[in-house]
């Protein structure tokens, strides 16, 4: 009677413990894969230094600017002259 008893608990419990390794609609969702990571283009520094373009004093950095107009651009073009 035990014996019956030890069993049918650890079969229960076996089951019960095994239950959370199944698949439901909350565990089995789309995960971002890690190892898909894009490369970006190397840096690729010109030949000849001589040809880069020489600054001015008081101009305006090529990095700075309209931050909002020129996302605006690339979203949706250029707007119609």
């Amino acid at each position: 009677m035990t014996r019956k008893f030890i069993i049918a608990s650890a079969s229960l419990l076996a089951l019960t413990a095994l239950s959370g390794c199944g698949t439901s609609s909350v565990l089995d969702r789309e995960r971002p894969d890690e190892f898909a990571v894009g490369r970006a283009a190397p840096i690729v520094v010109p030949a000849d230094l001589n040809t880069l373009p020489t600054p001015q004093p008081g101009a305006a950095r090529p990095q700075e600017g309209e931050t909002k107009a020129a996302m605006l651009e690339a979203m949706f073009g250029a707007p119609k002259q």
